[in-house]
């Protein structure tokens, strides 16, 4: 897949507004030229993009390079001459018809969008392809290290082309770690908010407010005013803007997680997910935007928390109430002022409401236009609905099969009728439940049920989601195509696949109705089962080789699966839950999650010690005593894990005797008895070996090595390790190679064998930054400084040791004991030998480095 664009297109347009259309037509013959003499296909042309698709990498290679010398040697006129980015990804795509989608060609388009004009950059997927070819041998293929792009949850491993006779001198790519955001791109123009976004930015950019809420009705538009007001932002926060979706999250304890997640960072075992904000956050600008947080109002101190510690964060919430915090300042967001009543033509064409439904209107009748005739009618629309901007959706969406005339003359009704009825309600929440009320009556039954269900999904959702809610008892694509018509239902595109939800007024709506038909437990249990099974299928792979797409999916569904959670811990059996928990754990684990993974376990916990199903609660806590255990919390884990070791051997269940004793061995040994924990570990190494349970084999044989290095026998760690790793490989695991890798590689440290050391801490370091585990990372970069300290390059070690001790500081944690054994015993000797203040320069020198900076010398030292 290729995609290219021109760089600063809007730039080229103002500055050759009579050359542009001219230089575009050959830029894109030039393109189309290069494309097809490779055998690629012509997918798209917008604007000044381009989509193609080749048979192979190397031809679709071949073709960005031809591209780029024919666009170089163009004359252009005067000047009018176009610098082009390209990006190249291989991977599987759907075809629909013209239409090719996928997460494939969404992570092509993401790298392309990386980088600089007359740049070629490619995936690591296409660089293994081209590598050993002749394209290889012809041009050098540079390596741009992992960068994290827009949308996707994973790091990406970059690297260009440096072509001979073009240019090759670019600025770094502009990933998201160089723009410092992720805040949406897909939302809608403002109308009529020019003096509310002047009043917002000023608050923003004067920093003298650091704690804003925005207040406002549902459906006021409070979200898109937040975003925009960020965007603007993005030149005053030096560290970046990022947005937080609450809106998935019922309980105050995940406020820190989500935050992590926006802002890239994965929880630190044995602090809360603030402390991790917060430490990582530090003295940096940034302004965090929290999204609906009306229902999260008893985590509002949590703002403080992050006020105090970090004294150059500002804070914009949006809320339907202000949080009543002494800092805070509330920026209200009214409804749009609809046209005064007798209003001349002039005043209704220019008033903002009026603008805004005559844009949505659009939508259904490309070929409306305000007029004489409409514009009475129009205006008194907008005076009914109150200027509210999702009301006024709405009403737009019925354009296309009533007309204006009739549109209003049944808001007229409607309105008398609902206001005669309900006087003791907010009017403006009585005039969204109107037009929300109004659309509901305008569906057919089986639209209705459809919408109703809808609700019970959550953060998203794509059709099967939708369809499992029925047994093939309604008309779910017809269904949803009208609730999309009706603005009921919004589409957008996430991992390049189309993706439905709703807005949270409407879901409530669509809730208490779904309560009133009687199938709110059944679309609920539905609900809960689908995604059960969906976990379940996905759980095995979230820690392979192939866990990308699986992972992704999942961490989208996470709204969703928080759902099924909640409703399975209401159930009178406590089966559903232990399922989900014992397939969750890891990827809660593997992607740090921790407060996420305790809120859970412990709510699973409580509802199984009510449901007196021994195997149930057994698995429940073998499953919250390995997450307290990594979560930093041995003293728990060590209570949780005998409790069900116990259980389990009451049961006579050899599996769960196995898991069970892992855990609390470990936990044991960890927590002041390591004789008897030792003891416990290897009975279950020898059951997990008789039942064939080769991960619970490779966690025995993992805490078993872990055990003899801290007694100082290296060599039988070593042999543990090894054995371990082999079972690994088989099993397709990448999350503990990376630990083991880099104790082998201090091992190699201690006996003066730096080669062996470098390559096993290089490989360490690649699937630490390939499967974003970033305590491997650390761990990697430490065993490096030890590799550069055994080949005497003193300074290059204190530097990655100053930067080490600088990135655990800010995240405020330390290695685990035997790991800072070996880290401190490599500080210890470059120390003695720079002198204590050469090497505190040094040090302090490396710890203001930029991460990305030392990574990439970090690579370079073990490639050497």
């Amino acid at each position: 897949m290729l995609f290219t664009d021109i760089e600063g297109s809007t730039n080229l347009v103002d500055s050759y507004p009579d050359l542009y259309d001219e230089m575009l037509l050959r830029h894109n013959e030039l393109l189309r030229n290069a494309i097809y003499s490779y055998g690629g296909e012509e997918i798209n042309v917008v604007g000044d993009s381009v989509f193609a698709l080749f048979p192979a990498s190397a031809q679709g290679v071949q073709a960005a390079i031809d591209a780029q010398y024919a666009l170089t040697k163009e004359e252009w006129a005067q000047g009018c001459k176009p610098l082009v980015r390209m990006g190249l990804h291989s991977g599987k795509v759907r075809r629909h018809d013209t239409a090719i989608t996928g997460i494939e060609v969404h992570r092509a388009a993401r790298i392309a969008s990386v980088a600089h004009g007359g740049q070629i950059v490619i995936s690591h997927v296409v660089r293994d392809a081209i590598a050993e070819g002749p394209i290889g041998a012809n041009v050098e293929i540079r390596d741009l290290g992992f960068h994290r792009l827009k949308d996707l949850r994973y790091p990406e491993a970059l690297f260009d082309l440096v072509i001979p006779g073009l240019q090759s001198d670019f600025a770094p790519v502009s990933s998201i770690g160089a723009n410092r955001t992720n805040l949406p791109s897909d939302v809608s123009v403002l109308h009529g908010r020019r003096s509310e976004m002047e009043r917002l930015e000023r608050i923003i950019a004067d920093k003298q407010s650091r704690f804003v809420t925005l207040t406002g009705a549902g459906g006021v538009g409070k979200t898109s005013l937040a975003i925009h007001a960020g965007r603007s932002a993005l030149s005053s926060f030096s560290r970046g803007v990022f947005f937080v979706q609450l809106q998935e999250i019922d309980s105050p304890d995940l406020i820190g997680s989500e935050i992590c997640k926006a802002v890239g960072l994965q929880e630190v075992p044995g602090i809360s997910a603030i402390e991790t904000v917060c430490n990582a956050l530090g003295g940096a600008e940034v302004l965090l935007i929290l999204d609906t947080f009306e229902h999260l109002v008893e985590g509002a101190p949590v703002i403080n928390s992050i006020l105090r510690r970090c004294p150059a964060v500002t804070i914009v919430t949006t809320s339907r109430e202000p949080l009543k915090l002494r800092s805070e300042v509330e920026f209200v967001v009214p409804p749009l002022s609809p046209p005064d009543e007798g209003a001349g033509f002039d005043q209704i064409q220019k008033n903002p409401s009026v603008q805004l439904f005559e844009y949505f209107v659009h939508r259904e009748r490309p070929d409306f236009r305000l007029g004489d005739d409409t514009a009475g009618l129009v205006s008194r629309i907008c005076r009914r609905l109150d200027g509210l901007p999702l009301a006024l959706e709405l009403a737009a969406s019925h354009v296309g099969l009533l007309g204006v005339a009739e549109l209003e003359e049944r808001l007229r009704t409607s309105t008398q009728d609902l206001r005669s009825k309900a006087r003791d309600i907010d009017p403006r929440h009585r005039t969204l439940r109107l037009m929300i009320g109004w659309s509901d009556r305008l569906l057919t039954e089986s639209q209705r049920r459809v919408f109703y269900a809808s609700a019970v999904l959550n953060g998203g959702f794509d059709l099967h989601a939708i369809e499992s809610l029925f047994n093939h008892d309604a008309d779910v694509v017809d269904a949803v195509e009208a609730l999309l018509d009706k603005s009921l239902l919004f589409r957008k595109t996430a991992l390049g696949q189309p993706r439905l939800n709703m807005l949270d007024t409407v879901r409530d709506f669509a809730l208490d109705k779904l309560r009133e038909s009687g199938e709110y437990n059944t679309m609920r249990m539905r609900q809960a089962d689908y995604f059960t099974d969906l976990v379940l299928s996905a759980a095995p792979n979230v820690m392979r080789f192939n866990q990308r797409d699986f992972v992704e999916h999942l961490m989208q569904e996470a709204g969703n699966i928080r759902v099924a959670l909640d409703w399975c811990m209401r159930q009178s059996s406590a089966l559903q839950s232990a399922k989900l928990m014992e397939a969750l754990k890891w990827l809660w684990i593997s992607r740090g999650q921790f407060s996420e993974a305790r809120t859970w376990s412990d709510k699973a916990l409580e509802h199984a010690r009510t449901t007196g199903e021994p195997e149930p609660l057994a698995g429940i806590l073998n499953s919250a005593a390995l997450i307290r255990y990594m979560s930093g919390d041995p003293e728990t884990a060590r209570e949780y894990g005998v409790e069900s070791h116990r259980i389990y051997c009451e049961l006579g269940n050899k599996p769960g005797i196995a898991t069970a004793g892992i855990v609390a061995g470990i936990a044991k040994a960890t927590s002041g008895d390591p004789e008897a924990g030792g003891m416990l570990i290897a009975q279950s190494l020898d059951l997990s070996r008789l039942i064939g349970d080769d991960y619970g084999t490779v966690l025995a044989l993992i805490a078993i090595g872990e055990g003899t290095r801290a007694e100082g026998d290296e060599a039988a760690a070593e042999a543990y390790y090894l054995e371990a790793l082999k079972l690994l490989d088989e099993l397709g695991d990448t999350y503990w190679p990376g630990h083991l890798l880099q104790n082998l590689a201090h091992f190699r440290l201690h006996s003066g064998d730096w080669r062996s050391a470098a390559a096993l801490a290089g490989q360490a370091l690649a699937i630490g930054e390939r499967y974003d585990y970033p305590m491997v990372v650390n761990l990697a970069i430490a065993a490096i400084s030890g590799v550069l300290a055994v080949k005497e390059d003193w300074d290059g070690s204190a530097e990655i040791i100053g930067a080490v001790n600088g990135r655990l500081a800010r995240l405020g944690v330390r290695f685990e004991p035997t790991d800072d054994v070996d880290f401190q015993r490599i500080v210890s000797a470059v120390r003695k030998a720079s002198g204590d203040e050469r090497f505190t320069r040094v040090s302090k020198k490396g710890a203001d480095r930029q991460w990305d900076e030392v990574l990439s010398s970090c690579r370079a030292s073990v490639a050497a």
